[in-house]
């Protein structure tokens, strides 16, 4: 297609989209849409930006702009006025008219390339597109993305009903003991707060089970299901009382782990979208046409491939892979009923489960991978393969569905690696004497910096590559002076980083990233010091990410959570593709950053005047 601009743009993200993944499955002919598009068009690799994480990605190709303007910076930030680390992908914000009332705000700042269209005129759809909740104030039609919270307004956590106390689960989840008489036991399920006599407590409904054949008998809330060992639900509606005229209704989904003794899973409490008690779409009524194109509910938190029930050991790997293409096949189904209708302007559709597969099951991709079982890999088989092999079959589909006049661009925000082995970096600034410990139980990692002594610390790490000078008039307990002070700290920990190594002597780190040299605006200044890039198999450990520390500066990844992305940007690209010929994305990778203005371009709009430069 010439780069004229198009009547129509189609922009359909695929979330961990490896270009290396797609070049050999390309070269072997498992993907002949994506083969077509690289041919006639453009494929290229797209430079993610600093660090790859996927909201921080995702964010800066909505809008077009580094994270000194959209002001995301990590997974995982931290308030430094208290110390206390934060999620970036779901804000809160106080009221000062309400005492101790908040709401929920967009997470990031900048004119995503949606709102461009939709200002102009041109209908503008937009499907799970990551970090958008709260959608509104949005002038697109929008679903709400990663970010999405439950029904108690959290990321959601699963629960396991446990017949044997020796059940492994409830790590991450919580697990609730069961006991049956006569073939029956009654439970409970939890939702939002409610306040009862001045106390806040959770809304409950009760739950009844009984063991009938082979199976087991599910009912809650006037909803039933029957489930036999390794099946699951379909989504079944719940409604809370929470003191109010209208209760809070949520959906969930059970899988039955086993009958004798009894293990059964139960899904986060998702926000029912046929009657959001959050805003979770724009317009208030665009989640309920969803369900009535779809035929009846669909997942609705942020992340809801739950690797956690996985992670724990609560759901085997099938059952994690039938909750995944559960879900592909309702964003699918959504896509195919907006392409229905698609006559003019935007439609943008992002798909994730390739993002939670690859992290579960790069084990099995990885025949180096200390997790690698051959036996599991033949049984399961090629399930990273498997899935590029079915968003191929979705892009043909979609390719048939649109005509000359549109424009057609696949976007990811990174790429894959290994990982096999962790850096507790709490632990090395500690030992290098940046980081000041009270004296503390060894066992105990001390997350949200509970063993840390601020009046003599230098330097802190957070999230999944951050680290932070302890800046006095900064941060609360500030102790090392801005200006040269603040600076020669950074260069002296970037150049110490720069050199470490495992105890095998292979070296951990790729590149540390000084703030001044990846960042430029407003927001700037709320970025971390250092953004360390990693070199694969490496990667910030679970316990760093969210301020402790471990007992040992390295340690074995012996978890499913198997492949990530939370290494050096310029080793996990992303990807691009299109049916134009981008004059940009020749030679070198483009910057993601660019993509933004590239749809407003095809659109023959004039891109939003912070945005990077067109690839057209």
């Amino acid at each position: 297609m010439t780069n004229a601009s198009k009547r129509k743009v189609l922009v359909l993200g695929i979330d961990g989209l490896d270009p290396r993944i797609c070049r050999s499955l390309m070269a072997d002919g498992a993907l002949p849409h994506f083969a077509a598009l690289a041919e006639n068009g453009t494929f290229s690799e797209l430079a993610t930006v600093n660090p790859p994480q996927s909201p921080v990605a995702w964010a800066g190709i909505a809008t077009g702009v580094n994270p000194g303007r959209h002001g995301i910076f990590d997974f995982i930030i931290r308030n430094p006025k208290t110390l206390i680390p934060e999620l970036s992908i779901i804000k809160l914000k106080r009221s000062k008219l309400s005492l101790g009332a908040s709401k929920h705000v967009l997470p990031f700042a900048g004119t995503p390339f949606w709102e461009v269209a939709a200002e102009s005129g041109a209908p503008s759809t937009v499907i799970r597109w990551p970090v958008t909740f709260p959608p509104s104030g949005c002038k697109s039609s929008m679903l709400a993305g990663l970010g999405a919270p439950d029904v108690k307004g959290r990321l959601g956590n699963y629960v396991f009903y446990a017949e044997s106390p020796e059940d492994p689960g409830g790590k991450r989840g919580t697990t609730v003991p069961l006991a049956f008489c006569d073939g029956r036991a009654s439970t409970k399920i939890e939702g939002p707060m409610t306040s009862s006599l001045g106390k806040a407590k959770s809304a409950t409904i009760p739950l009844l089970l009984a063991r009938s054949g082979r199976g087991l008998s599910i009912e809650a809330s006037g909803q039933t299901a029957f489930l036999l060992p390794g099946e699951w639900s379909d989504w079944l509606s719940l409604s809370f009382d929470v003191g109010r005229r209208e209760p809070v209704k949520g959906i969930v989904r059970f899988h039955l782990s086993s009958l004798e003794p009894l293990g059964l899973y139960l899904s986060p409490v998702q926000i029912d979208p046929s009657a959001p008690c959050f805003p979770l779409a724009a317009p208030e009524g665009y989640a309920r046409e969803l369900v009535e194109a779809l035929g009846g509910p669909y997942a609705t938190l942020g992340m809801p491939e739950e690797t956690k029930g996985l992670t724990d050991g609560v759901l085997n790997d099938e059952a994690f892979l039938s909750m995944c293409e559960d879900i592909s096949t309702e964003r699918e189904k959504m896509l195919e009923f907006e392409l229905g209708r698609f006559n003019e302007g935007l439609l943008a559709c992002v798909f994730d489960a390739s993002d939670r597969i690859q992290h579960m099951f790069w084990r099995l991709f990885d025949q180096s991978h200390p997790l690698y079982d051959a036996k599991t890999a033949q049984k399961l088989g090629p399930v990273i393969e498997d899935h590029y092999r079915r968003m191929d079959a979705m892009l043909g589909r979609s390719m048939a569905a649109i005509d000359q006049n549109t424009a057609l661009f696949v976007c990811s925000d990174h790429g894959f690696s290994s990982y096999s082995r962790s850096v507790n970096l709490n632990t090395w600034l500690a030992e290098a004497g940046y980081l000041s410990l009270k004296d503390h139980d060894p066992e105990d990692s001390g997350e949200l910096f509970k063993h840390v002594n601020w009046s003599s610390t230098r330097a802190y790490a957070l999230g999944f590559g951050s680290i932070y000078v302890n800046l006095a008039g900064r941060e609360k307990y500030g102790q090392v002076r801005p200006g040269e002070e603040a600076d020669a700290l950074a260069r002296e920990l970037a150049e110490r980083l720069g050199n470490l190594a495992d105890v095998n002597g292979a070296a951990a780190v790729n590149r540390v990233h000084f703030k001044k040299d990846v960042y430029s605006g407003p927001l700037e200044q709320d970025a971390p010091e250092l953004v360390v890039g990693y070199h694969p198999p490496y990667r910030a450990s679970w316990v760093t990410a969210i301020g402790g520390v471990g007992k040992t500066v390295f340690e074995d990844n012996r978890q499913k959570w198997s492949g990530d992305h939370c290494v050096d940007a310029s080793l996990v690209p992303g990807t691009l593709f299109s049916n134009l010929r981008l004059k940009g994305a020749g030679g070198t990778s483009p910057k993601q950053t660019r993509f933004a203005a590239t749809v407003c371009r095809a659109l023959g709009l004039e891109p939003g005047a912070d945005m990077e430069t067109s690839l057209m």
